[in-house]
């Protein structure tokens, strides 16, 4: 009896760590990546501002592209600076950033602005007015 008592403890902390454990499921993405295919449009060219003033897209000729932004956290306003790669492929606009990671934009011109939609779970838009 004394050797099952003194065995229970260590039973009990092996079936604590081991038997009830949830099993680990690994994540595999398997959503389609996007393919950064296409090129700049002349219509795009040029220093483009959000309507909020919080962002300024500049896009070059050559494809190139820099945004600076205000980003707003609990902490206060934060500067932001990125740069990559822009083209258009059909009715995409996609930005692709020095990491490669590519995000397409649906896009639409009017009344001298520009209008960029978030594709996916995030749907969301920004209008841009182009600078003189």
């Amino acid at each position: 009896m004394k050797a099952f008592l003194r065995l229970l403890p260590i039973a009990l902390v092996l079936a604590a760590l081991f038997g009830c454990g949830s099993q680990v499921e690994e994540v595999v993405d398997d959503s389609p990546k996007v393919v950064f295919e296409g090129k700049p449009d002349e219509r795009f060219v040029g220093t483009w501002t959000s309507e909020d003033g919080k962002s300024t897209y500049t896009l070059k000729e050559d494809g190139a592209y820099n945004l600076k932004a205000k980003i707003f956290t609990p902490g206060g306003a934060m500067d932001t600076e990125s740069s990559g790669s822009w083209a258009v492929n059909g009715d995409r606009f996609l930005i692709k950033d020095p990491a490669g990671n590519v995000v397409p934009y649906t896009f639409a011109f009017a009344d001298g602005k520009l209008t960029l939609g978030l594709t996916g779970s995030m749907k969301t838009s920004t209008v841009l007015v182009k600078a003189p």
